[in-house]
């Protein structure tokens, strides 16, 4: 049965920075997803995790992945491929907060975040920076605020330059209003591979070999002082891959969670 959903007034502040924003054309990847990656603050715990939906275009998907995270632990998903029309935000039947903002091209890309019903009136602002950015502001104290920003990267199909102008959208999300924690995260289509030349920003736990795309991504968090949180810690094999060709025979972490502090648990 299709779950109704309701419309929310839109949140004070957001969309905060309109005209911005590469607003280039998305791509698919393929294959499978691994929803495993979180964030703990040491202020009150919370859950983060960024998941490539493949599409949540209609509301019986939305009801699937309600049914599917009902039995993780989470407060904070980010979206990506989420390929719904329009850009906006609702209250879903079961009190989650959803957003969503389409690609440019319905049938692909789309960003957005499923927020838990516990911190719906935690949301400060909400909203955009370009087709492939989103971000979130959440009150996590009466002093502390946290920034969440989800990110949907272009695939090997598209230029350098369609990706130099993501991180110049990431880049204006980050800076656009100031906030205690930062939290980057997303599908990156990059391989950062294992920490290089003694690299501080990135742990000794990566896996892979790093490819072109994989450091652009290391030069963005060297300028913008990013720490890689996947590589902080050291897993199995079978929980560090988040993609996965649809044979099953190909397997690369190219979805990452950053943050601008290494105090995490």
């Amino acid at each position: 049965m299709m779950r109704a959903t309701k419309k929310r007034p839109p949140v004070p502040g957001g969309p905060a920075i309109p005209g911005y924003g590469g607003d280039h054309g998305n791509g698919g990847a393929g294959g499978a997803k691994n929803l495993r990656w979180r964030f703990g603050c040491h202020l009150r715990r919370l859950d983060l995790a960024t998941y490539n939906a493949r599409t949540l275009r209609t509301d019986e998907k939305i009801v699937e992945l309600e049914e599917e995270i009902d039995k993780l632990r989470w407060h904070i998903i980010g979206l990506s491929e989420v390929r719904r029309e329009g850009e906006d935000t609702v209250i879903l039947e079961s009190g989650n907060l959803l957003y969503h903002r389409e690609g440019d091209h319905l049938s692909q890309g789309g960003v957005g975040f499923i927020v838990h019903k516990s911190l719906v009136n935690n949301v400060v602002k909400i909203g955009s920076v370009s087709t492939r950015v989103a971000y979130l502001i959440l009150r996590i104290t009466k002093r502390y605020s946290l920034k969440v920003i989800q990110v949907y990267a272009p695939t090997s199909a598209h230029p350098d330059e369609e990706v130099e102008e993501m991180y110049e959208d990431i880049s204006r999300a980050m800076h656009s209003s100031k906030t205690q924690y930062t939290v980057l995260m997303g599908d990156f289509n990059a391989k950062l591979g294992t920490r290089e030349n003694g690299e501080l920003k990135i742990g000794k736990f990566g896996i892979g070999q790093r490819n072109p795309r994989g450091q652009q991504l290391a030069d963005f968090m060297e300028k913008e002082g990013l720490f890689m949180m996947n590589s902080f810690f050291q897993k199995r094999p079978h929980r560090k891959w988040t993609w996965s060709s649809p044979d099953g025979s190909t397997k690369n972490e190219i979805d990452f969670i950053m943050t601008t502090t290494t105090t995490v648990q």
